[in-house]
């Protein structure tokens, strides 16, 4: 390979690196703004039923977490939103954020690695993997990724939250 080829192939895969960190993690160094594309392995056809699928994939993990720490009471604490993205075929698509579950305290730090595997072992059977562990300055959070652009978030930092993201889908 020669010297200029090298040198694109690396600047295309810190490019493609420098996307997904500022699509995934809020930085300051970033000012690429990034629209979520789908991926393959769509969970159904549309978004209503992608959302009715990871809706019980949601309510799976936080009856998983309920059970090991019957101390956390999660609730609603954000609504649910939707955002446009672009499907693979150039058409408009809609992505959905599911409504952020929290508790009123957070996971005693001394139980952390259990509540994150208690999390990745019930979103895993979902299908969700990669796992990302986000900065410390958003206190313990870990995010785990399907094949379809969703994603499911657990952290523990003032008190315990989950939230998903189902990926683009049509409406």
């Amino acid at each position: 390979m020669t010297a200029r080829r090298l040198g694109d192939a690396a600047r295309t895969a810190l490019a493609c690196v420098a996307t997904v960190v500022c699509a995934t993690i809020p930085t300051t160094g970033c000012t690429t703004v990034v629209a979520p594309t789908a991926r393959p392995a769509p969970v159904a056809a549309t978004s209503t039923g992608a959302v009715e699928f990871y809706t019980a994939v949601h309510r799976d993990v936080l009856t998983a977490l309920s059970a090991e720490f019957p101390e956390l009471a999660f609730e609603p604490r954000y609504a649910s939103t939707t955002a446009g993205c672009t499907l693979p075929d150039g058409t408009a698509g809609v992505t959905v954020h599911l409504p952020i579950q929290g508790s009123d305290a957070p996971v005693p730090v001394a139980e952390l690695d259990r509540a994150a595997a208690v999390f990745e072992r019930t979103a895993a059977r979902a299908g969700f993997r990669d796992r990302q562990v986000l900065p410390p300055d958003t206190g313990f959070t870990i995010r785990l990724f399907a094949a379809d652009g969703s994603y499911i978030t657990f952290g523990s930092y003032i008190a315990a939250t989950v939230g998903l993201t189902v990926g683009c889908y049509r409406e």
